[in-house]
């Protein structure tokens, strides 16, 4: 079992572009029992989050179109994260809420409230770990936005921002470590509020080294990422030149484009490729150093044990191919637009109420008046 400690924070990367983004909140990967299923709502029946000022109204339920979009964008964020998302009607048994609400702040079109309860016994070892969060959509001043949220339009990308804050992403300009400010723009991550495009329908590549890392494509718990079983992570590059070095377990390394330095380290490591196997080339330049090249740049790798591509894996050592199902990755998409966000921690009720438990709550809201819809 983990300890407070573990539970209420997340581990960094040493990777600006990934530890830029990463938050404290919720940490599905410590919810106990453990599971790999996350359970949504639109109901507003019943289970809604109380003690919040940001809402001026009742919750309202989704549209149908709304919650048609919705449930396309959880199918996304299924496959990029590995998470199995099930859809319930019934709100009480549900971790995701979704709902229209009059969102405090004539500028906010979205929130995001990410709450989590836990009880931990006298060695600091947490024995029940729940969490919740709840994403609004402005019905007031923004709800003809807010109205149409198929990929492509505005409504959407606050969707995806909010989905982010939901799966713990915070944004790049805040907190003690942040995107520099070249970097700080949606073409890098949609968390951003530096306008660089049009209405974004997925995330960008910071966003998307970031869920790797925190889930490491297998789910909550899995094999790779926080609280996994083996301490193994997936560590994912930018479209920039990147020197990226593994732990001591069995890593997954992703330098996506640029001409990467990739390093296993110790452990049986995997350097990933988003391609099929005959698109590329490896060669083999010392003891245990190969060279890969292929459309996404010219990659050096040293402690390298396997080559995974979208249909193959690669033992560097035998030279054996063993044939795979594609897995699921996502595509990166240029340019986007700007949305800016606002967060704040602080205590709040439990998600769970027992009397031993601690509650602690996280918000983050978009601010459109600061946004450029154009």
């Amino acid at each position: 079992m983990a300890t407070v400690a573990q539970a209420t924070s997340t581990p960094l990367s040493g990777y600006n572009h990934i530890d830029s983004l990463l938050g404290n909140l919720p940490n599905w990967n410590y919810v106990t029992p453990g599971t790999n299923t996350l359970y949504y709502s639109f109901s507003v029946a019943g289970n809604l989050e109380t003690g919040s000022t940001s809402l001026l109204s009742a919750p309202q339920a989704f549209t149908a179109s709304q919650a048609a979009f919705t449930r396309g964008a959880m199918s996304y964020i299924a496959k990029l994260t590995g998470i199995k998302f099930v859809e319930t009607a019934d709100a009480g048994l549900a971790q995701v809420h979704f709902a229209n609400a009059n969102l405090a702040g004539s500028g906010t079109t979205g929130l995001d409230s990410n709450r989590i309860g836990y009880s931990y016994n006298g060695s600091n070892v947490v024995t029940k770990f729940v969490a919740s969060s709840y994403v609004y959509l402005d019905n007031a001043e923004w709800a003809g936005m807010n109205a149409n949220l198929a990929p492509g339009t505005q409504g959407y990308e606050t969707l995806l921002h909010e989905l982010g804050h939901m799966l713990g992403l915070k944004h790049p300009f805040e907190g003690a470590i942040k995107l520099p400010t070249v970097d700080n723009n949606t073409s890098h991550t949609l968390m951003s509020y530096t306008h660089t495009g049009g209405n974004h329908s997925t995330f960008s590549e910071n966003d998307i080294a970031a869920l790797k890392w925190l889930y490491g494509g297998d789910g909550l718990a899995g094999n790779l990422g926080v609280n996994s079983t083996t301490g193994g992570r997936w560590l994912a590059g930018t479209a920039a030149a990147n020197t990226l070095t593994g732990g001591a377990a069995n890593d997954i390394i992703e330098g996506n484009g640029g001409n990467d330095i990739l390093n296993g380290g110790a452990g049986t490591d995997t350097a990933f490729y988003n391609g099929a196997r005959g698109a590329y080339t490896f060669t083999r330049t010392g003891t245990s150093s190969w060279n890969v090249s292929g459309a996404e740049g010219s990659d050096t790798l040293s402690n390298i044990e396997l080559l995974r591509f979208t249909d193959a894996t690669v033992t560097l050592a035998t030279g054996v191919v063993t044939m795979s199902a594609p897995a699921p990755t996502a595509a990166f998409a240029l340019p986007v637009t700007q949305e800016k966000s606002a967060m704040l921690a602080r205590a709040d009720a439990q998600v769970s109420p027992a009397a031993d438990d601690i509650g602690v709550q996280l918000i983050g809201h978009h601010k459109a008046a600061e946004l450029d819809i154009a």
